[in-house]
């Protein structure tokens, strides 16, 4: 069993900043959960518009900005961060000593704005978001209501989710481990993203934005991956690396749906493998072919149920994916949620007219897919014909393996899903032992020859699960 890694950053973005001395002032990061800044403390304006925004807010604020260093220190924040100059032209600008060069930081401001070719008015708002940013005072948040407050607060902890760096990171392993989706959609993005964003509430937002999610599904994840690189007791080294609490992901019927099309896929390959069928075209394909098959025909009473299921799983994953890439074995989600319909509507295209309509097939589509649908079906029944056990008889030599200990595995298996499984396996004439076996793990599903085994991986289930709780994309 392969398990991935968190990614870690102990840092953050700009605490790495200051631990390299940058603009040789120490960063003093706010108390988690307060953003940078956002108000104004009093001082001499540089332009009018700006002094009739100003209104002190905090009494007990110290910054004064009619200070050249003080002013060096926040226009430097507000020039790397908030405007994206580069680090090594804002240091070359105002390194230490600076501030000596002017006699106050209205006169110093104007300097940087001309120097770097701003209009004052455009560098003096960046200067007052950053204004504190070297505040112990709380300051009001611009992260998601349900990011505020930690659910799970430590004393040791100093995860700071204001932070670009910080936010990237939970980030990641939420979109990996949370709602399973792979490292090449989110990896460039979320690297773009730190870039370009100036704090972590912004990465948030382009996050929820790029995979069409709404900030409180989105939100609700991050909480789980809070504390996915901490070290502190119950943080990822000490737990189970961003594993869900059962008791925080209730079973569906849509995830034991998903589920059981998912292991009669992995038992179409072990099928191909154990029983030397001949593999002339995509085997990914060929196994989804094998799942609709036998549902439509050996389980016509779930068949509905789980293929509206399976092809709304696949169909929410393509629209989280926009981009299609056509490496590796699996066709695109869509296609693959499209070709599993067609192979349905070939069977009865009355009866799956629901999973047709999921994927948007016309009238025609049915047509052309009862057509070259129904030689497929016919060539299963061909090729499954003298695999079969028995009428009546089931084979000894497969079984279906669960942890009874694990209040989630029970409720998964226990309710249908094991017995359906162990049905499926045992209608073959397997020349040895094989089994299916539903684990607890950062895994998807598998069939695996040596083990003769097909495995599903808790963290998948979870996967399914909360997309029953979310439903279809909006079209793009």
């Amino acid at each position: 069993m392969t398990k991935q890694t968190p990614v870690r950053n102990e840092l953050g973005w700009c605490a790495l900043i200051a631990s390299a001395g940058l603009m040789g002032y120490a960063w003093m990061a706010p108390a988690p959960g307060l953003a940078a800044a956002f108000v104004a403390c009093d001082f001499e304006s540089p332009s009018p518009a700006w002094a009739e925004r100003h209104q002190p807010v905090h009494p007990e604020c110290t910054v004064n900005l009619r200070d050249a260093e003080t002013m060096r220190c926040i226009v430097s924040n507000a020039l790397t961060r908030g405007l994206k100059v580069p680090e090594r032209d804002v240091r070359a600008y105002l390194p230490f000593g600076a501030a000596k060069r002017y006699d106050t930081g209205p006169d110093l401001l104007k300097a940087a704005a001309v120097h770097f070719n701003l209009t004052e008015d455009v560098l003096a708002a960046k200067v007052e978001k950053y204004k504190h940013c070297n505040c112990k005072h709380p300051v009001e948040s611009t992260l998601p209501l349900q990011l505020r407050v930690d659910p799970q607060p430590h004393p040791e902890c100093t995860v700071n989710l204001e932070l670009a760096g910080t936010m990237k990171d939970v980030l990641a392993n939420t979109l990996r481990s949370g709602l399973h989706i792979e490292e090449r959609d989110y990896g460039a993005f979320l690297e773009k993203a730190h870039q370009e964003c100036e704090d972590g509430p912004d990465v948030f937002k382009a996050t929820a934005v790029r995979f069409k999610l709404t900030e409180e599904v989105l939100a609700a994840e991050v909480q789980k991956f809070r504390h996915c690189n901490c070290r502190h007791p119950g943080g990822g080294e000490a737990g189970s690396e961003g594993q869900v609490p059962d008791e925080s992901l209730p079973m569906s019927t849509f995830a034991r749906d998903v589920t059981l099309h998912v292991v009669l896929h992995e038992l179409g390959h072990a099928l191909i493998r154990e029983f030397d069928i001949p593999v002339l075209a995509n085997e990914e394909t060929t196994a989804d072919a094998f799942a609709t098959y036998y549902l439509t025909t050996h389980l016509p009473d779930r068949a509905v149920d789980v293929l509206i299921a399976r092809t709304t799983s696949l169909m929410i994953e393509a629209g989280e994916t926009p981009d299609v890439d056509w490496r590796g074995e699996h066709d695109d989600d869509a296609r693959r949620a499209y070709q599993i319909a067609a192979i349905a509507v070939a069977a009865d295209a009355v009866k799956y007219k629901a999973v047709a309509d999921l994927v948007g097939m016309s009238e025609g589509d049915i047509k052309k897919a009862q057509d070259y649908g129904s030689e497929i079906h016919r060539s299963w029944r061909r090729v499954l014909a003298p695999l079969w056990m028995p009428e009546g008889v089931a084979s000894a030599k497969a079984k279906v393996e669960y942890d009874g200990g694990s209040a989630f595995l029970t409720d998964l298996c226990d309710k249908g899903l094991a017995s359906e499984s162990e049905t499926a396996a045992r209608r073959f004439d397997w020349h040895s032992d094989v089994a299916i076996r539903f684990v607890e793990g950062d895994g998807k599903a598998g069939w695996n020859r040596s083990r003769r085994a097909v495995t599903v991986h808790s963290a998948y289930v979870r996967r399914f699960i909360n997309q029953g709780s979310r439903g279809l994309p909006s079209p793009k």
